[in-house]
This record gives structure tokens, sequence and C-alpha cells, in this order.
């Protein structure tokens, strides 16, 4: 049995020296294999979608960045970030976060900030002082729009 075993370790090492192009002995091999495994470049995804989850990815950044091998690799561009599908999913969920008419309420912005951080009212819509106490403590903005179509207003603070 062990014949059989030496005969497949045979086999497996021709294979992989043909495989990586003839090298050497199996120092060679291992330095070969362990080039060929470093990544080029680290893909980390991130959510983004509330204001927690910002303040949270900027100091994982900044602790990151505290070690100069990994802020090198940011800078170069080895270490980067991509957006999870959930995020650009609650980010075109809170885009949508619009009153167009009735009143906006403290619940309608507690619903807001679970999403997103942007209320966008029509000119017509009643702002209770609740509702704009709550997007105070939330950071919540509500955006106003001015009577012409289309456009934006002020911003409601």
């Amino acid at each position: 049995m062990s014949t059989d075993n030496e005969l497949l370790r045979s086999i497996v090492k021709d294979a992989l020296r043909e495989a990586l192009g003839g090298l050497g002995d199996g120092r060679d091999l291992a330095k070969k294999l362990s080039m060929d495994l470093q990544p080029t470049q680290v893909v980390e995804v991130v959510s983004l979608a509330t204001n927690a989850e910002v303040n949270s990815f900027v100091n994982r950044v900044l602790d990151m960045a505290a070690e100069s091998q990994t802020l090198s690799a940011l800078r170069d561009g080895r270490i980067v970030f991509q957006l999870s599908q959930q995020s650009t999913d609650r980010r075109s969920e809170s885009m949508n976060n619009r009153i167009d008419k009735g009143a906006l309420t403290e619940s309608s912005i507690m619903k807001a900030a679970e999403v997103g951080s942007t209320v966008i009212v029509a000119w017509r819509v009643v702002v209770t002082s609740l509702a704009r106490e709550k997007a105070r403590d939330l950071g919540v903005t509500i955006i106003r729009e001015s009577k012409q179509e289309n456009q934006r207003g002020s911003v409601i603070r």
C-alpha cells in the first residue's frame, strides 16, 4: 500500500512540476505557489445605508490606516471597497422616500431613518413639530420642494 502512495506522490509532483514550468526542487515550487496565491487586490463589501454604518465604516478605515502596510495597500488600490447590493437597494428606497400630500409625522421620520436619512416633501405637505424634532434627533434631512414642479426647495432643520 505504501508503494501506491509513493507512486501517487510521484505522479502529483511530476504533474505540478510540468504545470508550473519545470521548477526544480520543492522550495522553488513552494515559492512559486505562494507567489501565485497572494491576492493582487482585496475587495471588501460594505453596507452604507444608514448614518451609523457610515460612521462605523469611517472608523474601520481609520483603524486600518494606522498600520503603514495597510495604509500603503489602501493608497495603491490593493484594498478596495464595494457597496453591497443591499446598500444600493436601500439607497434607491431612500431616494424614493417622498411624501406628496398629507402630513409628515413622527412615525414617518422613524421609518425614513431606517432606510436613509432624507425625506422629500411636496410644498403642500404639513410637517408636524414632532416630526421636525424627531428628524433632528435621528439625523434625517427634510427637503421641502418649491411650488414649481421638479425643483427642490429648502432644507428644513
